[in-house]
């Protein structure tokens, strides 16, 4: 990135962040940060001390200060322990007329979660950066940006989810200076939400690694699992429909008799009756290479969230070859599958039914929809093409150098 030379350093804004930081967005943002940086754009990261937002109650996790996390220079401010009437208080112009959801609401917007340190230094320092907050739904996000609006950007990872309808969120999507998505559905939503600007609303996708090679076998032997099986992902909750899944899983086993498995792989406990036990294998959080060794062996990927921006478990899951069923709910995921023609989509267990009896009596199907879904993440996710996106976005095109535009001779 040699033509950035004189262009404002990027301070990516994030609520948390950390190499042990769960969350699909913290881990987008961190891999984005990082591959800047490998890039050579000029980037740091503001956040705050905390881990994450599922261990919040353990308060400050980092110390205060700057530091540096695989390269990437880090400045932590404290996390506050009020809900950031101060704030409020020191800006009442701050989005004038749109009514602020109270504290008794326990709207994530409200919630600043670092102390007015950070917001402080982006306003000290804005001219030496173009801000990029991440993701839409916290006060960081919310009200950070407004500080400094013709220097801020937004990559929201929105969702079809109730805080997104909440009427905070238009001034701020339509003030800032660009939004960059994680998908062609997910902008289009937020065109529908809060009637953006077309021209500031770009898709730019996430990027994947791609060097990951999984190895099915190690894993089978590692876990003595044989039989074939279906693969779930991620943090494991309602919100992601892991409790739909397993319940239309338990439902296939009863009209369906046979030795197929359901592996279950992430963050939280899976609350499940003893009589599921010999068909759901529950395996907890996995290392990365483990992980993607259960990816390699499965029969099937299984996404059956509804609210997905991107679904990185999704694109990990083709870069190993796997072909995928998914939320016909989900318009990001679905759209996945169509574009790729890397695996099928449901509406209802008996579209569910359908989709695994055609997969499990396919086996040559299923194989060559795992590798155009493999096709589809290394054309369009690798991390070179979504920095490129990102750069062209927020600092405008690329001026290509003489040499670049010449014939070799």
């Amino acid at each position: 990135m040699d033509t950035l030379s004189g262009k404002p350093k990027i301070g990516l804004v994030l609520p948390w962040y950390g190499l042990d930081t769960a969350g699909g967005a913290e881990a987008h943002g961190r891999r984005l940060a990082e591959s800047l940086c490998q890039a050579g754009v000029a980037i740091e990261v503001l956040t705050s001390c905390g881990r994450d937002c599922f261990s919040r109650q353990q308060g400050n996790y980092y110390p205060e200060g700057t530091g540096e996390v695989n390269g990437v220079t880090v400045r932590r401010f404290p996390l506050r322990q009020d809900r950031g009437e101060s704030f409020f208080r020191a800006h009442p112009d701050l989005l004038a007329g749109v009514e602020r959801p109270g504290p008794e609401s326990g709207h994530p917007a409200i919630d600043l979660v670092a102390e007015d340190g950070l917001f402080e230094y982006l306003q000290a320092h804005q001219e030496e950066y173009f801000f990029v907050f991440m993701p839409y739904v916290w006060g960081m996000t919310v009200w950070g940006s407004q500080l400094c609006l013709e220097r801020s950007f937004l990559i929201p990872c929105l969702h079809d989810e109730p805080w997104a309808y909440t009427p905070i969120y238009r001034p701020v999507f339509n003030s800032v200076r660009g939004v960059l998505f994680n998908s062609g559905p997910e902008r289009h939503l937020a065109c529908q939400l809060y009637g953006i600007d077309a021209a500031k609303a770009a898709a730019i996708g996430e990027g994947i690694d791609l060097h990951w090679q999984g190895d099915a076998r190690r894993f089978r032997q590692q876990f003595g699992l044989y039989d074939p099986f279906i693969l779930f992902a991620g943090r494991r909750d309602q919100g992601k429909r892991v409790y739909t899944l397993i319940h239309y899983f338990h439902q296939y086993k009863k009209d369906r008799p046979g030795p197929l498995k359901l592996v279950l792989i992430g963050k939280n406990l899976v609350r499940m009756p003893p009589a599921f036990a010999l068909d759901i294998l529950d395996l907890g959080f996995l290392g990365e290479q483990e992980k993607h060794d259960a990816y390699a062996a499965a029969t099937i990927f299984c996404q059956p969230s509804a609210v997905e921006s991107f679904s990185i478990v999704l694109m990990e899951a083709w870069v190993q070859g796997t072909a995928a069923l998914v939320n016909a709910e989900c318009a990001v995921t679905a759209d996945h599958c169509r574009r790729s023609n890397g695996g099928l989509y449901f509406r209802d267990y008996f579209e569910f039914e359908a989709c695994l009896d055609l997969l499990l009596s396919r086996p040559a199907l299923r194989r060559k929809m795992g590798a155009l879904g493999r096709e589809y993440v290394c054309q369009h996710f690798r991390w070179e093409a979504v920095v490129e996106r990102f750069v062209e976005h927020v600092y405008g095109p690329r001026e290509v150098p003489a040499e670049e535009t010449s014939c070799p001779p």
